[in-house]
């Protein structure tokens, strides 16, 4: 299928980073920023509507989008990207899971009909993995509105699509403490 059409794409690298001490989307992998890695999967999937939410510096091809209603959680980046979206569906993807395959995103896109549709990795959705439709915006400004802003409150409102994830677990690893990151960095040529 040409996605280039029908999908937006956003990396989430919001987030205050605390456990890393650093700034995750800027750590160095393969010679580029997490950010830009996670950015050229969406690329090599065709797609040309790139948003990087949380994160200002310059990736060639992808715009910008800051939160209009910030320190509220993935719940505000996610908002703003719907938001700003050239398209009706918008492919979401944390900075902090480098390695999920551009495979399991494509799976994810051919499976989306609408509403949500979100990887589950061992039975456990990740709503930071995920296909959202545009005109979820209002209801995600609602519940941004509230005291609890978790995204899995939109959930309630259009009970997201699965798709299990049936790959190698060691590629939903996430990079949140210096460990991991020395992790990923020694893992890197084996992977």
């Amino acid at each position: 299928m040409n996605y280039v059409n029908h999908y937006s794409a956003a990396v989430l690298a919001g987030g205050r980073s605390t456990r890393m001490g650093a700034d995750k989307a800027g750590l160095m992998f393969r010679s580029m920023t997490l950010a830009a890695y996670q950015a050229e999967k969406f690329k090599s999937l065709g797609l040309n509507d790139l948003m990087l939410s949380g994160w200002q510096q310059e990736i060639p091809g992808a715009r910008f989008v800051p939160d209009e209603l910030p320190a509220r959680g993935p719940l505000s980046g996610i908002h703003a990207c719907l938001g700003a979206a050239e398209h009706d569906a918008v492919l979401f993807l944390s900075v902090d899971v480098p390695l999920v395959p551009v495979e399991t995103l494509r799976a994810l896109l051919d499976a989306h009909t609408g509403g949500v549709t979100l990887l589950t990795v061992d039975g456990a959705p990740q709503p930071l993995i995920g296909v959202y439709d545009r005109r979820l915006r209002p209801a995600a400004e609602e519940i941004l509105m509230s005291e609890n802003t978790a995204v899995r409150r939109l959930y309630e409102i259009c009970p997201p699509r699965l798709l299990e994830y049936k790959g190698d677990p060691v590629l939903m690893r996430n990079c949140n403490m210096p460990e991991d990151y020395e992790w990923l960095l020694g893992m890197a040529p084996y992977l």
